[in-house]
């Protein structure tokens, strides 16, 4: 029997669940842990460390030791992203064909789909040494706000490490599977889903058996990483000051600031001060050690981070303008993600939607578990099996809690989807539209506490958890101590420009009917029916027209599967071949979008400009990746190809190439060498 198993690739830690006997639970390595670091080593030997051996590796090696991918992965060599991060990993960063991106270790390179296949790998080998029976499916999750190119990669890596890729399931819907509806009415959640490098938020409707995403918006260079850099960055300033050692001069040794600064968090979540004490960093007289201690307290890390966190909200509000919907009318509030085990994000999280959030599932276990229900539901229909599935019982080791009586929510009224616009043809010419003016802003530098303003200690009662924290808090302030915040003045006077049209109203859509669906986290009783799962696609897809502006054919949070076809014309007399280019994001200039490829169509018949049709055809599926089509309609010569993407691997020369390097290089521990 070859099982369908559910894996959270994760920026931090990788978790792989599966459904027995009707139960989702995640999956243990012989050690009894169920996370697996997401980092990767490549050993003198020439075999691979994964997981926990190549992340002890990180500080000994870590020029070969490669981690926090994730971020980087899909991304294009010349991206901000990718030219921030080369100047803060250890490990080297190349450009790669196509654009792409590279990483080199050992003396050979490796696209980022390659190194999280060595995690995928590790993660597939886990569950067969645990289930006993081969692993050939899998769903796996990205954050919701992955681009095309992100998507098609992580695609890529599920192929690389040998499974076939039911499904790429968004991160917030996968917790939402695993938490379901609770009671037996209409309900609309939040998902907060705050992890080690992403940052993403879910409005769902649950009525039923459906599960209806609203909107989702999200930050793919948001996480718990950033913090740890924020307290690695205050351990290079306490090193400066002590020792004068300049830390940032190190690749390596601020590489390794970074692990101890994540150590440094992690303790800060459970205690209120912490003091490290390292021995073997500095360099001293005549060859010896330096002794450096550093010590931090929870309300130094919660000042450091507020301004993260506070991003985080922004993000919020956008989905919530996007579903229409106020923060009062949601039921509940989900807390995913390592980085939310910081008390002060259960605290600002109430602060913004008014309502507790809910810790009841395992937060770095529960997209794995909601990603192993898609994956049977996804397998069984694969297999045609005529019997019916209810949906699987969370296993009692992932429970925070039991689950107490809520009342049942009342339902509600949602429009209807809107209409796509009319189409931007080339052949007339719009008008230029003018730039918006910015209402000006100024810069308010906030200070931090007096002495008179000491920090006052008070215990607080964390949601989801069953003891009480310390909190302190600070009077008469609000805000980390020193940093500048741009506040709004008031707007400009009018001018003479013609006004760009506003933001589509929020998407309309009908009231789901209701289906009974008893839930709780470690329930027993009546089966529940499985669920039907209606997600969203993140972000604006458009073709670039005359001018250099970005006609949208798709908008953001429309419903997926999807397809939509526009009539474009030929912008010059005689053009006898037309390149689509297209670009994902949501602004109205195609250069500030994220390109992400083209196709042409040749053989048009020559004719005057405007006088060529062209249908563009945009075709989204249930893993969110685009296919494109272009179809002269006076001929009906048509052109079709999934979008040839910018560093992506769709050369089949490349992924062979990638497919033997996978082969030749053996995880250590869990694979036997390749003979």
């Amino acid at each position: 029997m070859a099982f369908a198993v559910g894996i959270d690739l994760g920026t931090t830690n990788t978790v792989a669940g599966v459904v027995r006997d009707g139960v989702a639970g995640t999956i243990p390595d012989p050690d009894g842990q169920r996370l697996i670091p997401s980092v990767v080593s490549f050993h003198p030997s020439g075999s691979v460390l994964v997981g926990r051996p190549a992340l002890d590796r990180r500080l000994i090696d870590s020029p070969n030791t490669i981690y926090s991918v994730k971020r980087l992965i899909g991304r294009a060599w010349d991206s901000p992203e990718v030219q921030q991060a080369r100047g803060k990993l250890p490990f080297e960063l190349r450009a790669g064909p196509q654009g792409g991106t590279l990483v080199a270790a050992r003396g050979e390179t490796y696209s980022l789909p390659e190194i999280s296949a060595f995690v995928l790998r590790q993660a597939k080998a886990v569950a067969e040494a645990a289930l006993g029976e081969s692993v050939e499916r899998a769903v796996i999750t990205v954050p919701a706000n992955f681009n095309d190119l992100q998507r098609a990669a992580t695609k890529t890596a599920g192929r690389l490490a040998g499974l076939e890729v039911l499904r790429i399931l968004n991160e917030p819907t996968a917790a939402a599977l695993a938490y379901g509806p609770q009671g037996t009415g209409d309900e609309r959640i939040a998902v907060y889903d705050l992890g080690g490098g992403t940052f993403d938020v879910t409005v769902l409707d649950l009525a039923g058996n459906v599960f209806e995403v609203l909107a989702t918006s999200g930050d793919t260079a948001l996480g718990g990483d950033d913090i740890d850099v924020i307290v690695a960055e205050r351990m290079a300033d306490d090193l400066l000051k002590k020792h004068r050692f300049d830390a940032r001069a190190q690749p390596m040794v601020f590489g390794r600031l970074r692990i101890l600064a994540e150590a440094v968090k992690r303790e800060l979540s459970t205690r209120n001060e912490y003091t490290l004490v390292v021995d073997d960093l500095v360099p001293g007289d005549r060859g010896s050690a330096v002794v450096w201690s550093f010590r931090m307290t929870r309300p130094e890390l919660e000042w450091a981070s507020l301004a993260l966190i506070e991003r985080t909200f922004k993000v919020c509000q956008q989905a919530l303008d996007a579903g229409g919907v106020q923060p009062g009318e949601l039921d509940r509030i989900v807390l995913v993600g390592g980085a939310t085990g910081m008390p002060m994000v259960a605290r600002k999280v109430e602060q913004f939607f008014g309502r507790a959030p809910i810790v009841r599932i395992n937060p770095d276990e529960v997209v794995a578990l909601g990603a192993a229900i898609q994956a049977a539901l996804l397998d069984r229909a694969r297999q045609k099996t005529a019997q019916p599935m209810a949906h699987p019982r969370i296993a009692m080791e992932s429970v925070v809690e039991p689950l107490p009586e809520e009342e049942p929510p009342s339902s509600r009224e949602v429009p209807s989807l809107p209409v796509i616009g009319a189409a931007l043809a080339p052949a007339t010419a719009a008008p230029v539209p003018p730039a918006v003016p910015v209402a000006p802003t100024k810069t308010v530098r906030l200070e931090p506490p007096t002495a008179a303003q000491a920090p006052v200690a008070r215990t607080e009662f964390l949601p989801g958890r069953q003891a009480r924290e310390l909190v302190f808090d600070v009077p008469g302030s609000k805000a980390a101590p020193p940093f500048d915040v741009e506040i709004a003045g008031p707007p400009p006077q009018p001018t003479a420009h013609v006004a760009l049209p506003g933001p589509p109203p929020p998407p309309v859509r009908p009231r789901l009917p209701t289906m009974p669906y008893p839930f709780a986290a470690n329930a027993s009783g009546p089966p529940r029916p499985a669920p039907l799962l209606i997600d969203v696609t993140p972000l604006s897809l458009g073709v670039e027209t005359v001018g250099g502006f970005c006609d949208m054919l798709i908008q953001a949070n429309t419903p997926v599967p999807c397809d939509r076809t526009r009539q474009f014309a030929t912008a010059t007399d005689g053009q006898t071949t037309v390149q689509v280019r297209v670009a994902q994001g949501e602004s109205q200039r195609f250069s500030e979008n994220t390109f992400l490829g083209e196709l042409e169509l040749s053989g048009i018949p020559p004719a005057a400009r405007g006088e060529s049709p062209i249908a563009v055809t945009f075709e989204i599926d249930a893993d969110g990746i685009l296919n494109v089509r272009a179809r002269d309609a006076a001929t009906g010569r048509e052109t079709a190809a999934r979008i040839q993407l910018v560093g992506g691997q769709s050369d089949p020369r490349e992924l062979e190439a990638m497919r033997a390097r996978q082969q030749a290089h053996p995880i250590a521990g869990v694979e036997p060498p390749v003979r």
